[in-house]
């Protein structure tokens, strides 16, 4: 008897075809993932860096109502992170008008009165965390790290050169990024009789005009000035520590704006 093999059918494989639709559309998803997960990970840096901002608003708004509190960083202070130095005593600005005993209201008046608009006449000040002491002081005489050491505090800057350089990143300890704050005088000053009459020591009738201001649009010195309030603009941006000749020309997005008001 004959026995033939039993005939087996053959399975065709995939073609060329099939496989080019089937790698493209594996590379569309994997590329649709990669889109959504670069958004999702510039979303959480922007909350991030927003909740630094919110972070700094309060610290800013006291560094404002106490300006002796504001911190001066020069060459040297910068790389200091025990510097004493401080805006009013050693910035150069005669922010107390020579009166040791100026109000805060005077000092911090006297720093914003020509902050006439955001452009070149805006004061910036940056607002970080940093270490109080060196990181050396994290470790032990063992070397390993005390995990309870060296605690932190917000400080507000006023930098000369109008940037906070990377130098100053690691001599003042700063954690994280800092934000650089620009601060202009506020529209809310529009309509308002802004200045006191030299012969009748009251108001003066004309009223602050709506912006641009070509100049100031309150007097130079405190005393000259009628309002028992001064508005302000605090804007917020991440600081990359570039030049001020970049950030302060640029239109760039704030992260937070708040409106200060600073009364008598």
């Amino acid at each position: 008897m004959n026995l033939s093999a039993p005939h087996v059918k053959s399975r065709p494989g995939f073609s060329l075809v099939e496989v080019t639709l089937a790698i493209g559309i594996v590379g569309v998803a994997i590329l649709s993932l990669v889109g959504i997960l670069g958004s999702t990970f510039q979303q959480v840096d922007d909350i991030m860096q927003t909740n630094r901002a919110l972070a700094g608003v309060s610290r800013l708004i006291g560094a404002l109502d106490n300006p002796r509190s504001i911190v001066y960083l020069d060459a040297s202070g910068q790389q200091d992170p025990a510097s004493t130095k401080f805006l009013v005593t050693d910035g150069g600005l005669t922010l107390d008008g020579g009166n040791a005993s100026a109000s805060n209201f005077d000092i911090a008046y006297r720093l914003l009165a020509n902050a006439k608009d955001n452009g070149a006449s805006a004061v910036w000040l940056f607002v970080y965390e940093r270490k109080i002491v060196s990181p050396d002081n994290d470790k032990d005489s063992a070397g390993t790290y005390k995990l309870s050491s060296n605690p932190s505090v917000m400080e507000v800057a006023y930098c000369a050169g109008n940037t906070l350089s990377i130098p100053a990143s690691f001599g003042r300890n700063i954690i994280g990024t800092p934000m650089r704050v620009r601060l202009s005088l506020s529209k809310l000053l529009v309509g308002q009789r802004a200045t006191i009459n030299a012969a009748t020591l009251e108001p003066d009738t004309v009223k602050v005009a709506a912006p641009p201001w070509g100049v100031s649009p309150v007097p130079a010195q405190p005393a000259n000035y009628a309002l028992a309030y001064l508005p302000v603009v605090a804007e917020f941006f991440p600081h990359d520590y570039s030049a001020p000749s970049s950030f302060t020309k640029t239109e760039s997005q704030p992260l937070l704006v708040q409106n200060i008001v600073l009364s008598r």
